[in-house]
C-alpha cells in the first residue's frame, strides 16, 4: 500500500494523482494558502514562548497539516473525476450528434436515388452535344439546386451512368468527365440501402478526402430492376463538424475536440493549428482517461465510440478529446459567486455532488476548529485573571491565532462555492446542447416537407384531378416508401387545394382519406409564396397524432404547368413524444452504469411556460412550468442560470432560447417559434441538516486589548440566536460536550442534563434556553461553560450548555446597564445589558446572574 503513495511538496498523495496534482489550480491554491498558514503557526508558536498563553500551537499545526493532506487528496480526486467525466461527455456527444446527422443523410440518398425525374433524365439523355439533352440537363441541375437549397448540408450532387461517365452535376466548375469505375461497381453491387465513403473521390478532386453518400439508380423501385446509374450526395463534413465543435468547446482550457477514423487518424479537428488533420493519436476506449504526449506537450485524453442512432453506427469513427495538462484543471470562472449557506448545506448532503469522504474531511476540520476556538477562548479567560506585564501582548497574540484560524476556515469554505459554481456551469452547457440538437432535428423536418412537395408524381396527379382517385394507391405507396426511410414521422399526408386528404403513408390511418383538414396551418400552406417556404402547426393536440400534441410541418404542392398555382399540399406528422424525449434524455449525463443521473432532468417549453417535452415524469407535456417569469423573457441564443427552490429542493436551473440551425429559424426564414430548453440539476433538499452553520467555527477575537482601571472582561457566547455574557473572572473554562455524563431516566424537558467531572468534583450541567426564551431548532449545543460565583467554594459552580463561543471582550464598567424586573422563579436571571464593540457591527449582550442560576436551578435538581 505504501508503494502507492508518493510525497508531493510535503503532502502524501496517491501515485496516479502525482503527475496531475501540480496542474490542478484549486489544489495548488489551497495548498499554498494552507502552507502559508503552516508558517504562521510556526511564527505564533515562537511568539507564544514570549507570552503567557500556554497554548500548544505545535499540535494545532500538526492537526491542520494532516487535514490539508487529506483534503487535497480528496479534492484532487474530485477534480480529476469531474474533468474526465466532462471530457467523456463531450467526446461522446461529438460523435453521437454527428452520427445522428449522418443517419438523416442515409435516408436522403435512398429517397433521391428513386426520384422519377432523375430516372427519366438518365434514360432520355443522349449527350452534352444534343440540344434536347442540354435542356433536360439544365432542368435536372435546377432540381439539384432546389434540393441543395432545402438540404444545405450538401455542396454537390453528382450523377454518373453505369460506366462512370458524369452526365450531370450541380457544380459545373468541376471538369471531371469520368470517375473511377471500381467505385461505381462497388455501389451498383451493394445490397445495402446506401454506400457511405470517406476518402479521396476523383469527382471531388478539390478535397483530399470527402464524405459522400451514394446509391444506385434503378429503373424502378424494385431492387432487381435494371441499373441506370449512380447518384452521389457530397456532404459538407468540415462545415458540419465546425458547428458541432463550436457548441461543445470551452476555449478557456485550450481543449481540442476531434473525430478519429478507425486507425486513430484525425479526420476533423476543432483547432487545426493545435492538432491538425492526419495526425495519428492513440484510441483510449477502455480507460477513464490517459496521459499522453503529443508534439512535445502533455495532454489528458479520452476516446468514445458512438452509441449509434436507430441502429445506424456509420463508419467506424470515434469522438476524441485532448486537453493540455496545464489547462485541464483551471479554477472555475464563477469564483466570485456568493451562495447562501442553506444551499451549501443542501449540496453537502447530496453524495452526487459532495462525496462522503470529502464531507468527512469537513467534519474533521470542524473538530480541529472547535478545539482551537476553545483553546483560544480559555487562553483569554486565563489572561483575564492575571496581572502579568505580558497581558496585553498575550491577548494580541491570541487574537492573531484567531485570525489565522479564520483564514484556515475560509480556505475550506471556498471549496463549497467552487462546487456550486461548477453545477451552474454544467446546467448551462447541457441546456445549450439540448436546444441545439432540437434545432438541428427540426431543420430536417422543414427540409423534408419542402422537398417532397416537389415530387413530380404528386404534382402530376393533382394537376389531373379527374383521374386522382386512380392514383391514390401509387401516391400512398410512394408516401410509405418515404416514411420507411424517414422514421421520425407517424404519417405523411397528401391533401388537395380544398384541404381534402388524398392519401396517407400510414395504412392504419387510411380512414383519414376523404376527410377535410380545417386547421390553421392548412390554410397557410395553401398560400405559401414559393418553394422555399413551409408552414408549421402550433404545438397542440391533434387527431392526426392520436389526440396528443405535436408539430406538423407542411409545404405547398405546385402545378407542373404553372408553379405559381398551388394545387395541394403535403403534411408530415412529427413523432414528437419519443423524439423529443430522446433528445432530452440523450443529452443528460449518465452515471457509471450508463443510467440517467438522479435529480437531473430537462424540459422544452414555449415562452408561455407550456411544456413541449420533459424527461421528468412528474412534469407532463402540455402542463406548465411554474417558475419565475425571468427565465421566459430571454431572447434568441441567450441563456441564464440561477439557483432556485423547486419541489422541496434547491436546483441549479439553466435555460437557453433556440436560435435555429443554418437557414432554419434564421433571419431569412419566415418561421418564428422560440423554444426554451431548461436543465435542472438537483443540489439538495431545502430542509437539509444545517451542516455549514454547525461546522463554522469563527475565531472571534476582541479588537480592544488596552486595559484601564475601570475595564471589565466579559466572556461572551451564543445560545441559539441570543448573545449572552458572564464576567470572565467567574468563568473556570470551556469544555467539549463529549465530557457530559448524561443523566439516565431524566425527563427530556428538564433543564438538568447531566454532570461533568472537574478536579474530582461532579458539576451539574444545565440547559437554560427556556429561561432566556430561546428556541433552538436543528442545532446542537456543542460546548459547556463552567462558571462560578464563589472562587473559594467549588460547590458554587455550574455548567451551562451553549451553542458556540464568542469573544472574551473588554468593556468599560460604565457601559454595563443594570436592569430590573426580569424574573425567573424567585430570582433575576439577567442582571444587565452591555454593548459589545468587537466588530464593525456592535452587538447587545445579556449578562447572566450566575448566583441566581445556581440558587434557583441547581437546588431543584
Amino acid at each position: 500500500m505504501l508503494n502507492d503513495i508518493v510525497n508531493y511538496k510535503g503532502i502524501n498523495v496517491r501515485k496516479e494523482i502525482y503527475p496531475i496534482i501540480k496542474h490542478i489550480e484549486d489544489v495548488e491554491k489551497y495548498k499554498d494558502e494552507l502552507g502559508t498558514l503552516g508558517s504562521s503557526w510556526d511564527m505564533l508558536a515562537l511568539l507564544g514562548q514570549l507570552g503567557d498563553i500556554n497554548i500548544d500551537i505545535g499540535k494545532t499545526k500538526e492537526n491542520f497539516l494532516n487535514l490539508t493532506s487529506t483534503l487535497l487528496n480528496h479534492l484532487s480526486e474530485e477534480q480529476i473525476k469531474k474533468v474526465t467525466q466532462e471530457m467523456n461527455f463531450k467526446a461522446q456527444v461529438a460523435i453521437d450528434v454527428l452520427i445522428r446527422n449522418l443517419f438523416e443523410r442515409t435516408a436522403d440518398i435512398g429517397f433521391l436515388a428513386t426520384d422519377d425525374d432523375i430516372r427519366t433524365f438518365i434514360q432520355t439523355f443522349v449527350s452534352k452535344y444534343n440540344d434536347e439533352s442540354l435542356v433536360l440537363r439544365q432542368n435536372i441541375q435546377k432540381r439539384f439546386k432546389e434540393y441543395v437549397s432545402k438540404y444545405s448540408v450538401y455542396f454537390d450532387i453528382v450523377l454518373v451512368d453505369t460506366h462512370g461517365k458524369v452526365i450531370v452535376r450541380l457544380n459545373d466548375d468541376i471538369k471531371v468527365e469520368k470517375i473511377d469505375t471500381s467505385f461505381v461497381q462497388k455501389v451498383l453491387n451493394s445490397n445495402d440501402d446506401y454506400v457511405e465513403t470517406y476518402k479521396f473521390h476523383d469527382f471531388v478532386p478539390q478535397y483530399k478526402k470527402s464524405l459522400v453518400y451514394s446509391y444506385k439508380v434503378n429503373k424502378t423501385n424494385d431492387s432487381n430492376s435494371e441499373h441506370l446509374g449512380v447518384l452521389s450526395l457530397c456532404f459538407r463534413f468540415t462545415d458540419e463538424m465546425n458547428g458541432i465543435f463550436n457548441n461543445l468547446i470551452d476555449a478557456k482550457n485550450k481543449e481540442c475536440l476531434l473525430i478519429l477514423d478507425e486507425e486513430g487518424f484525425v479526420i476533423a479537428s476543432s483547432d487545426k493549428e493545435h492538432i491538425n488533420l492526419g495526425a495519428k493519436l492513440p484510441i483510449i476506449l477502455n480507460e477513464n482517461y490517459k496521459l499522453i504526449s503529443f508534439s512535445g506537450r502533455d495532454y489528458i485524453a479520452k476516446t468514445c465510440q458512438t452509441n449509434g442512432y436507430q441502429g445506424f453506427y456509420g463508419l467506424k469513427w470515434y469522438g476524441h478529446i485532448m486537453i493540455p495538462l496545464e489547462y485541464a484543471f483551471l479554477s472555475n470562472e464563477f469564483e466570485s459567486l456568493e451562495v447562501d449557506s442553506k444551499i451549501i448545506n443542501a449540496m453537502m448532503e447530496n453524495e452526487q455532488h459532495f462525496s462522503n469522504e470529502l464531507k468527512e474531511v469537513f467534519n474533521k476540520s470542524k473538530t480541529i476548529q472547535d478545539n482551537l476556538l476553545r483553546v483560544i477562548w480559555n487562553g483569554n479567560i486565563a489572561q483575564s485573571k492575571l496581572n502579568s506585564v505580558n497581558r496585553e501582548f498575550s491577548k494580541s497574540l491570541l487574537n492573531e491565532i484567531g485570525i489565522t484560524g479564520n483564514k484556515a476556515n475560509a480556505s475550506l469554505e471556498n471549496l463549497n462555492q467552487t462546487v456550486i459554481s461548477s453545477i451552474l456551469k454544467d446546467s448551462e452547457f447541457l441546456s445549450s446542447l439540448a436546444i441545439d440538437i432540437m434545432d438541428r432535428n427540426l431543420y430536417e423536418r422543414a427540409n423534408d416537407c419542402r422537398w417532397w412537395a416537389l415530387n413530380s408524381y404528386f404534382r402530376e396527379s393533382l394537376d389531373d384531378y379527374s383521374s386522382l382517385n386512380h392514383k391514390k394507391d401509387e401516391i400512398s405507396s410512394i408516401l410509405k416508401y418515404i416514411n420507411d426511410l424517414y422514421t421520425v414521422y407517424t404519417n405523411l399526408i397528401i391533401f388537395d387545394k380544398n384541404g381534402k386528404i388524398i392519401a396517407v403513408s400510414n395504412q392504419k390511418e387510411d380512414y383519414l382519406v376523404g376527410k377535410i383538414l380545417t386547421q390553421d396551418w392548412v390554410e397557410k400552406t395553401l398560400m405559401l409564396k414559393d418553394t422555399s417556404k413551409y408552414s408549421v402547426s402550433k404545438f397542440e393536440k391533434t387527431n392526426l397524432y392520436n389526440n396528443e400534441p405535436t408539430y406538423i410541418y407542411s409545404s405547398a404542392i405546385r402545378s407542373l404547368k404553372d408553379e405559381r398555382v398551388i394545387i395541394g399540399g403535403i403534411a408530415v406528422v412529427f413523432d414528437s413524444t419519443p423524439q423529443f424525449y430522446a433528445m432530452l434524455n440523450e443529452t443528460l449525463p449518465k452515471d457509471i452504469n450508463g443510467e440517467k443521473k438522479e435529480g437531473v432532468f430537462a424540459i422544452f417549453t414555449d415562452k408561455n411556460k407550456q411544456i413541449i417535452a420533459s424527461s421528468n415524469d412528474d412534469l407532463s407535456v402540455n402542463s406548465y412550468l411554474n417558475i419565475d417569469d425571468e427565465f421566459f423573457k430571454i431572447k434568441n441564443a441567450q441563456n441564464i442560470s440561477k439557483i432556485i427552490e423547486f419541489d422541496g429542493s434547491y436546483y441549479s436551473v439553466a435555460v437557453k432560447c433556440s436560435n435555429g440551425y443554418r437557414e432554419y429559424k434564421s433571419r431569412v426564414d419566415d418561421y418564428k417559434n422560440d423554444v426554451l430548453c431548461f436543465v435542472f440539476i438537483r443540489i439538495g433538499k431545502i430542509d437539509s441538516y444545517d451542516f455549514i452553520e454547525n461546522r463554522k467555527s469563527r475565531f472571534s477575537t476582541s479588537l480592544k486589548t488596552k486595559f484601564t482601571p475601570t475595564s471589565v472582561e466579559l466572556a461572551t457566547f451564543n445560545l441559539g440566536k441570543r448573545l449572552l455574557a458572564v464576567n470572565a473572572r467567574n468563568v473556570i473554562e470551556s469544555i467539549g460536550i463529549e465530557e457530559l455524563q448524561e443523566s439516565i431516566d431524566m425527563d427530556k424537558n428538564n433543564h438538568f442534563k447531566g454532570m461533568v467531572l472537574y478536579k474530582e468534583k461532579l458539576i451539574a450541567v444545565l440547559d437554560i434556553r427556556d429561561f432566556v426564551n430561546e428556541e433552538i431548532t436543528n442545532e446542537k449545543l456543542t460546548n459547556i461553560i463552567l462558571v462560578e460565583y464563589d472562587k473559594d467554594n467549588i460547590e458554587h459552580c455550574v455548567g451551562l450548555l451553549v451553542s458556540s463561543l464568542e469573544n472574551v471582550s473588554v468593556v468599560e464598567e460604565k457601559s454595563i446597564q443594570h436592569i430590573q424586573n426580569h424574573f425567573l422563579g424567585t430570582g433575576t436571571l439577567i442582571e444587565s445589558l452591555v454593548e459589545i464593540k468587537d466588530s464593525e457591527e456592535s452587538k447587545i449582550a445579556m449578562l447572566l446572574d450566575i448566583k441566581k442560576i445556581d440558587e434557583n436551578l441547581t437546588k431543584k435538581i
